[in-house]
């Protein structure tokens, strides 16, 4: 059986020609070219499925076997059964988490699913993965970049301050774009996203003030943010009226505001 498996994982280099897939270099847009396996690696596959008795476990064997080739089995494994792309993806990146980034561009280049569903089923698989696996997922779909954050903060919000933070540092001129999608779509983490992305962003003062200014309206009514957020930006010298006119376009009421912003700027 030994033999079987490196004969056939040899058939399966040589048929990928120096790899599954292959990016031109030229493209700006991550388009990502995959070679078609070979029918004796996808034969090799459906004997290997039937001895194990599913697609994924036998997947994982393979992939527990030869880790440097999980896109080599994963670029077969979606030929040989494209509608079971979920459990597909669920075993590459729970055995081989390291290769996120490449299941998520074969998979996107297999066209299995949507790029937000590719995305959540990777993050289910691997949670600890789940900033790896979303900058891979907009990285290879970028026209879903948005509809992609919220899906990877709501499948995983105790991961959004890393998320967004890994983001922000892949794409700096997406930093209010992700603030909002972010805040927008888990508001009560916001406060711990926002100190992840002035983090990132500590030599612009007017960068940072910019991302209090929006989280203030974003989440005006959100007590322990708004809160949280009004004494940062007595700390970064923001004014008290402009923290009030952005709290009061979120919706929350003047005497309200007013009370905060006198608990921290009148100390």
């Amino acid at each position: 059986m030994n033999r079987l498996i490196l004969a056939c994982t040899a058939c399966l280099i040589t048929s990928a020609t120096a790899g599954v897939f292959a990016q031109d270099k030229a493209s700006t847009q991550n388009q990502v070219q995959v070679d078609t396996p070979s029918k004796k690696s996808v034969y090799f596959f459906k004997s290997q499925v039937a001895n194990n008795r599913s697609i994924g476990n036998a997947l994982s064997s393979l992939l527990s076997r030869y880790p440097e080739q999980t896109v080599d089995f994963v670029s077969v494994a979606f030929t040989a059964y494209p509608e079971h792309y979920e459990e597909i993806i669920q075993a590459a990146v729970s055995t081989n988490p390291n290769f996120v980034d490449e299941i998520i561009m074969v998979a996107n280049s297999y066209q299995v699913g949507n790029p937000t569903e590719i995305v959540e089923i990777a993050i289910n698989a691997e949670p600890s993965y789940a900033d790896d696996a979303t900058r891979a997922a907009c990285k290879y779909s970028p026209k879903y970049f948005n509809e992609i954050v919220k899906t990877a903060v709501s499948t995983e919000p105790d991961s959004a301050d890393q998320i967004a933070q890994r983001l922000v540092r892949a794409y700096p001129n997406k930093t209010m774009e992700i603030l909002v999608t972010t805040i927008k779509e888990v508001p009560f983490v916001g406060k711990y996203v926002l100190d992840a992305l002035l983090a990132t962003v500590t030599d612009d003062d007017e960068k940072s003030n910019d991302m209090i200014i929006i989280s203030v309206e974003q989440l005006a009514q959100h007590p322990d943010a708004i809160e949280r957020l009004v004494q940062l930006a007595q700390e970064h010298e923001i004014s008290a009226a402009d923290v009030k006119a952005s709290a009061l376009r979120g919706g929350l009421e003047e005497e309200q505001i007013v009370a905060i912003i006198d608990r921290h700027y009148q100390q």
